[in-house]
């Protein structure tokens, strides 16, 4: 799915705690050092991208590759290289296979599930959307069809992640985190509902955001909470269990995660 560019100016650093996952008992520890291995076959077209985004791109690739191999309890990710487009003019974007929509639906690229490829038109945030369509193409290369807020959301948290001094840094989106207390607070926010959809998303522009902005807290949320949430989803899904019965289990109920989750939001600054 496209990444709309929409809240991406409202991006806020802060530090991103060097990477300890604890998983099941599987440590990982992403120290930041080069890998030997080239994730990414970067074409681009019409245009040039600076060393240090280059850099920055390879070094997050390999910590998504990290974070899938610990959530999925496997190292096949470490061998997979995904040919990556990127365009310098919009036309040559449009004329991509299925440019034309994603530009219609507001985004800077996409991730074409058939050959797991992905295209991207350069803007002020090729970094952004080449991670978040990366993290779909690597998710769908370990789970077959994930829900879409699962797709969503960890392309979404995974697309805020930069590269500073060396150092893996995490980008809280702070005008979708307002957008859920405003949720919350109006009694709009229908978790259950949410995650139990299984229609493709849709709506007015203003609603396909908001999907976008439930999966991304969703994610947040959990990520902050404990990583092994998202393995315990994963693991469910390949049983064929629902998201939302891992989570009743994992918080002995669904009411008190969703009750977690909004004191989460009402304590963010």
């Amino acid at each position: 799915m496209p990444a709309p560019n929409s809240f991406l100016k409202n991006l806020n650093s802060c530090p991103f705690k060097k990477v300890l996952f604890v998983l099941y008992g599987f440590t990982f520890f992403f120290c930041g050092e080069k890998s030997s291995a080239q994730i990414l076959k970067i074409e681009k077209i019409r245009c040039s991208l600076s060393k240090d985004d280059a850099a920055s791109i390879q070094k997050i690739a390999q910590y998504e590759i990290a974070f899938y191999n610990a959530v999925f309890d496997t190292q096949k990710n470490d061998s997979l290289v995904i040919n990556v487009r990127i365009y310098g003019r919009k036309q040559d974007f449009l004329a991509t296979p299925d440019g034309t929509n994603a530009y219609n639906a507001g985004a800077d690229g996409y991730f074409l599930a058939g050959t797991h490829d992905v295209y991207i038109l350069k803007t002020e945030h090729v970094n952004a959307a080449l991670l978040h369509e990366l993290s779909h193409a690597i998710l769908h290369q370990n789970l077959v069809d994930p829900p879409q807020w699962l797709d969503e959301g960890l392309a979404t948290y995974l697309g805020s992640l930069i590269v500073d001094k060396n150092e893996i840094y995490y980008t809280p989106i702070t005008g979708r985190i307002e957008r859920i207390k405003e949720l919350a607070d109006n009694g709009t926010l229908h978790l259950a509902g949410f995650l139990n959809n299984k229609a493709k998303w849709a709506g007015d522009k203003s609603t396909y955001t908001d999907q976008y902005t439930i999966a991304y807290s969703i994610i947040y949320f959990l990520v902050k909470t404990n990583l092994n949430l998202i393995k315990n989803i994963t693991d469910g899904l390949q049983q064929n269990q629902a998201p939302i019965v891992t989570l009743s289990r994992d918080f002995n109920s669904f009411q008190f995660f969703q009750s977690k989750y909004i004191d989460f939001y009402k304590n963010q600054n």
